[in-house]
């Protein structure tokens, strides 16, 4: 498990692996932060059904609140023979900006490097301008622009690329 002091909020937040019981909060954030929101039953199939599948959240507390631990974001990942392909990612709109995108990212990074992947790879939004910023300050490169990628409104994706995590 991963920990870091945190801008988003005061104190530390961590790195750890999702369990169903973050659903609830790991939806909200869903929601909030795409269009074509993921369900419940795709969360759930992969964490229970699809081995390859890492999922993990990061938890803080929240300035003004009780200091129960939050999710502030979650990563998804698939492990692919020697690569990284990153599924989604998210982090609480009243959490970004505050460091917490890229210390997921890094640890998301890490925990793939522990088990033996080389490189990343993931899609994003082309008018995703703080995602893109993310990946690019973090080692990934644009390497391709798969047309009308998403089909609720046919925006193109950007594919990201990273050599040697």
């Amino acid at each position: 498990m991963l920990e870091a002091r945190g801008a988003a909020q005061k104190g530390t937040f961590r790195i750890r692996p999702m369990i169903p019981d973050d659903l609830g909060q790991v939806l909200v954030i869903e929601r909030a932060s795409f269009s074509l929101a993921w369900s419940e039953s795709a969360f759930r199939r992969e964490l229970d059904i699809i081995p390859n599948s890492y999922l993990s959240v990061a938890e803080g507390a929240v300035d003004g609140g009780d200091g129960t631990p939050v999710v502030l974001g979650y990563t998804c990942w698939w492990h692919v023979v020697d690569e990284c392909h990153i599924t989604n990612f998210a982090v609480a709109p009243f959490a970004r900006r505050g460091g917490v995108g890229d210390f997921l990212l890094k640890g998301l990074l890490e925990e793939a490097r522990r088990l033996g992947v080389r490189r990343a790879t993931l899609e994003v939004r082309m008018g995703n301008e703080a995602g893109i910023a993310l990946y690019t300050r973090n080692g990934f490169t644009s390497i391709a622009i798969r047309k009308q990628y998403y089909p609720d409104n046919r925006e193109d994706a950007l594919v990201m690329w990273k050599e040697e995590i």
